[in-house]
C-alpha cells in the first residue's frame, strides 16, 4: 500500500489505532461495516516507504476491493504482492539483519517478526503447538471462529483488534454503543475443569449450568486442550475465579473461570526480571555458570536493568575474578551513574588486587555519590508530603461537595457513595458501611458499592458481611456487565474464603 495519503486514509477506515505504530511495527485490526459488524481482519504494518498488510489468502480479493471503494480522493494504491512469508518468535533476540522488509508483530499473542525469507538455523515449530497456543489465547480463525455475520464484541478481537479511544471509524458507534452498554451476551472465556474430561463430542454444542433454580444455558464449547477448555459464556458466569457447576450432555462437571489469554505476552523489561531472577536462583544453588548465563540474556532484553550489572559483578568478585567484576561495575556506571555500590565494590575489588591509591579514590566517589542520595531521598520525601497534602485537599473539596447535595436529596446515591469512599480512605469504617448500605438500599444494582462495603466489612473484621457483600455484589455486577468489579470481587472472595481469619 503506497500513497502519500496511506496512513491517513487507513487511520480512518480500520478498527485498531494505527498512528500508534512505529517503523517496522504491526498489529492486528479489523474492518466493519457501517452497522459494525465484521468484514475481515488481517495485520497491518508500518514500514518507511509503504504499509503492510497480511490477511487469510481466502480474503484478500474482498479485502482489496472493499478498500479500493472508499478511495476516492485520496493517493492510496493498494498492490497484492505474492511471496513465501515466514515468521520468526521471540524477535527480541533477533539483532542480525534480515533480507528485505519486516516488521514485528503479536501473533497469537507471541512476539513476532515477519521475514521474507527462512533463518538456516532456527528449527521449525510445531503446528500442534501453535495451534494450541492460539485456541489458549483466544485468536480467533476467519470462517470458523468468526464470520461476517458478527459484532466484533462477540469475539476477542475486542480485546486485541480495536482501539475505543481512537476516535471515528467505519462501524465505530455500534461497537462503542455495546461495549459501554453491557457488552457481549455470550463470549469466549478460558475454563479450567477439576480433572481431564474429554468433551470433544460436544464441540460446538451449547452446555448447562446447575443453579440452585434449576438448569440453565451456560454457552458453547469452542475448543479443548487438555484440562483447558474454550468457551462462549453467557455474562451471568463470567466471572474470573469462579467455580461452575456445569452439565454437558449427562456429564457433570466443575470448572473455574479463566480470563484470556493463557499465556501473558510479556514487554522485554518483564522477561528480563524474570531472567534475573532466575539467576539470582541459581547462583544460591552454586550454579555460578548458570547464574552468570541468565544475568547476560536478561541484559540483552533489558540492557538498562542495573541489578545484571551489580549482581554479575559481586558473583565475579565472590569467585575472585576482581578485574572481570570491576568490568561490570564499570557498566553498571554508564547504566546509573549514581549508583554507590558501583564504586564501593569497585574499592573492594582493587584493595584485593593491591591497588590501593584507586581503591581509595573509589571509596571517596562512593562517599560524595552516598550524600547526594541522601538529599535525592529529602528531596523525594518533601515531594511525597507535598503530594499527600494534595490529595487531602481534594478529599475536603470533594466532601464539601457531596455534603452540599445531600441537603437536597439525602438519598443521592453518587454522592452517599463519594461519602462512603471518604470515609475508607480515613480508615472511618463504620462510617462507611452505614453509607454503603444505604446506597444499596436506594439502587440494589449500584456494583461497585458491594465492593467497597465487602472491602469496608473486610477491615472491620467482619468477614462473614464481607462474603455476603461480595457474594451478592457478584450476581448484580455480571448481570450488569460491569466485570471490573465482579472479578475483583471474586477475587477478593477467593482470598477471603481460604484465608485463616474467615474460618
Amino acid at each position: 500500500m503506497t500513497g502519500t495519503d496511506r496512513e491517513s486514509f487507513f487511520q480512518g477506515q480500520v478498527s485498531n489505532d494505527f498512528s500508534m505504530l512505529s517503523n517496522y511495527e504491526g498489529q492486528l485490526t479489523t474492518r466493519l461495516n457501517r452497522v459494525g459488524k465484521l468484514q475481515s481482519f488481517f495485520f497491518i504494518a508500518k514500514l518507511p516507504e509503504y504499509l503492510f498488510l497480511l490477511c487469510p489468502k481466502k480474503l484478500i480479493t474482498s479485502v482489496k476491493a472493499d478498500f479500493e471503494k472508499f478511495i476516492v480522493m485520496d493517493d492510496v494504491v493498494l498492490e497484492y504482492i505474492a511471496s513465501d512469508l515466514w515468521i520468526r518468535f521471540n524477535a527480541f533476540l533477533e539483532n542480525d539483519q534480515v533480507t528485505g522488509p519486516y516488521f514485528n508483530f503479536d501473533f497469537y499473542g507471541i512476539n513476532a517478526r515477519l521475514v521474507l525469507d527462512r533463518h538456516p538455523s532456527i528449527q521449525l515449530t510445531d503446528e500442534n503447538e501453535l495451534e494450541n497456543i492460539r485456541v489458549l489465547n483466544g485468536w480467533p480463525k476467519w470462517g470458523v471462529d468468526v464470520s461476517d455475520n458478527q459484532f466484533i464484541n462477540d469475539s476477542y478481537l475486542n480485546e486485541i483488534a480495536i482501539s475505543y479511544k481512537k476516535g471515528c471509524f467505519l462501524g465505530q458507534e455500534t461497537a462503542a454503543k455495546i461495549e459501554n452498554n453491557r457488552g457481549a451476551a455470550y463470549y469466549p472465556v478460558l475454563l479450567k475443569l477439576e480433572s481431564v474430561e474429554d468433551l470433544s463430542k460436544f464441540q460446538k454444542a451449547d452446555f448447562q449450568i446447575n443453579l440452585e433454580d434449576g438448569e440453565k444455558k451456560a454457552g458453547t464449547l469452542l475448543y479443548q486442550v487438555q484440562n483447558i477448555i474454550q468457551v462462549l459464556l453467557f455474562r451471568d458466569f463470567r466471572v474470573v475465579g469462579r467455580e461452575l457447576n456445569l452439565i454437558f450432555g449427562t456429564k457433570k462437571i466443575q470448572a473455574i473461570v479463566m480470563e484470556l489469554p493463557f499465556y501473558k505476552n510479556f514487554l522485554k523489561p518483564d522477561i528480563a526480571l524474570e531472567l534475573y531472577h532466575d539467576g539470582v536462583e541459581a547462583f544460591q544453588n552454586n550454579d555460578l555458570v548458570g547464574a552468570l548465563e541468565y544475568m547476560k540474556r536478561a541484559l540483552a532484553f533489558d540492557p538498562g536493568l542495573a541489578d545484571a550489572y551489580e549482581s554479575l559483578g559481586v558473583m565475579l568478585g565472590r569467585n575472585e575474578k576482581f578485574q572481570e567484576a570491576i568490568v561490570w561495575m564499570d557498566k553498571l556506571l554508564t547504566v546509573n551513574p549514581q549508583s554507590v555500590m558501583a564504586h564501593t565494590n569497585k574499592s573492594l575489588y582493587l584493595m584485593r588486587l593491591g591497588k590501593i591509591e584507586e581503591a581509595e579514590a573509589e571509596k571517596s566517589l562512593a562517599t560524595v555519590k552516598s550524600f547526594a542520595v541522601f538529599g535525592q531521598e529529602a528531596k523525594m520525601k518533601k515531594q511525597l508530603v507535598e503530594e499527600q497534602k494534595k490529595n487531602e485537599e481534594e478529599i475536603l473539596r470533594r466532601e464539601k461537595m457531596f455534603l452540599q447535595v445531600l441537603e437536597i436529596d439525602e438519598e443521592d446515591t453518587i454522592a452517599l457513595y463519594g461519602m462512603a469512599d471518604i470515609f475508607f480512605q480515613r480508615k472511618e469504617f463504620q462510617s462507611a458501611i452505614k453509607n454503603l448500605e444505604k446506597v444499596i438500599a436506594v439502587d440494589s444494582k449500584y456494583s461497585t458499592a458491594y465492593l467497597l462495603l465487602g472491602k469496608a466489612s473486610e477491615a472491620e473484621g467482619d468477614y462473614e458481611k464481607a462474603q455476603k457483600a461480595y457474594q451478592a455484589g457478584i450476581v448484580v455486577a455480571s448481570k450488569r456487565g460491569d466485570m471490573m468489579p465482579a472479578n475483583e470481587m471474586q477475587s477478593r472472595l477467593n482470598q477471603l474464603v481460604m484465608s485463616p481469619s474467615f474460618s
